[in-house]
């Protein structure tokens, strides 16, 4: 049973873990259930995005992120410059970053360094405030936000530029009575109008040639809902912590509904930051009988089975890596393949009591 999914009726109501592919499924009253089709996708190497994107535009499978945790492992400009440069070399083309990382100069340098051209590397990354936190802004600090990560990345446009949280952040972040916060921000609560006008600034980036796609982060059912509502342009990708301890299966469907594409994060459940949390989360993911036994059977690293249990989902997955037999161990994933019912089983992995970075389905 998910703990923490209090908000899927249907999760709680009928155990859909352990009814995956039997008939009490039939108790829910078809409100929500899983997409088992998703336990079998075979993509290709790429998937062509939509709504609020160029057409034709493809997003990698495959990438590397450049962003460290409270309490993680550590990246720097200097740090993302090595390892997106070994990355790059290994054969991957697809980075994510984001302003508050502190890793765009770096990338930049790497990608100059690489002598790929530019047009076959796909650039993510997320607009946010290097002193009040990865938040959503508002308009004048997002167009702000854009234009120096163009500077620092030493590029004339961006892939896909995404709103990084749809209110405040799991990242502490030393704020005082000198701290300029956004323009948005008038009172605690106004977290949708900051939204809003973060995203109007975001179509302005996008309809001005800056950006090939932009789309959201973290963004939980509500939220996409007030993009619906706005009837404006719908994102292109949603990013969002994704792996068996930590799937939001309502977040997925409605992303699906909409052409949304999903972006996970922390496919691993970023055992760095997990192994320093053993009170909250005593066995980290790698680490899961589940997981080892599964891994030991198909031949594959544990590290591959959780990557493959993504990509099998439908979802484009980024891990952190600095560690090149790690970054050819990702990009050999796309090769592999799990059975549906080790998929099945992965799903039923009992969830800890919470997950890797902040829980956004409470942000209004």
């Amino acid at each position: 049973m998910k703990v923490r999914v209090v908000v899927l009726v249907c999760l709680l109501v009928c155990g859909a873990h352990a009814g995956l592919f039997s008939s009490s499924e039939e108790e829910c009253d078809n409100e929500h259930h899983v997409n088992r089709s998703m336990f079998d996708e075979d993509p290709d190497k790429a998937y062509e995005l939509h709504n609020a994107a160029e057409e034709g535009l493809h997003m990698p499978i495959i990438g590397i992120g450049t962003g460290g945790y409270p309490n993680g492992d550590k990246w720097d400009d200097s740090v993302a410059e090595k390892a997106v440069l070994a990355f790059l070399k290994a054969g991957g083309r697809r980075i994510d970053t984001s302003l508050g990382y502190g890793t765009q100069k770096g990338i930049g340098r790497a990608i100059k360094k690489s002598g790929i051209p530019r047009e076959e590397i796909f650039i993510t990354t997320k607009v946010d405030s290097p002193t009040y936190g990865l938040v959503a802004i508002g308009y004048k600090e997002a167009l702000k936000s854009v234009d120096l990560t163009l500077s620092d990345l030493d590029t004339d446009y961006i892939d896909l530029v995404l709103v990084h949280f749809p209110g405040d952040t799991f990242i502490e972040v030393e704020v005082t009575s000198s701290t300029k916060k956004p323009s948005c921000f008038k009172k605690p609560d106004n977290w949708q109008k900051c939204r809003k006008e973060t995203w109007q600034a975001l179509e302005k980036v996008f309809n001005d040639g800056k950006a090939r796609a932009i789309g959201v982060a973290n963004f939980m059912v509500p939220h996409l809902q007030e993009l619906v509502d706005l009837g404006g342009m719908l994102p292109a990708v949603n990013q969002i912590e994704f792996h068996p301890y930590w799937h939001l299966e309502d977040v997925l469907d409605f992303c699906s509904e909409h052409d949304i594409l999903v972006n996970g994060y922390a496919p691993l459940g970023a055992p760095d930051r997990m192994i320093k949390l053993r009170k909250e989360m005593p066995v980290i993911l790698p680490e899961n009988e589940v997981v080892k036994r599964i891994a030991k059977k198909a031949k594959m690293s544990p590290a591959q089975v959780l990557l493959r249990w993504s990509v099998q989902r439908g979802v484009v997955i980024n891990p952190r890596t600095k560690d090149e037999k790690h970054m050819k161990e990702l990009l050999a994933v796309l090769d592999l393949k799990l059975s549906k019912a080790q998929m099945a089983e992965l799903y039923d992995i009992d969830d800890p009591p919470m997950n890797v970075c902040g829980d956004c389905r409470w942000t209004k």
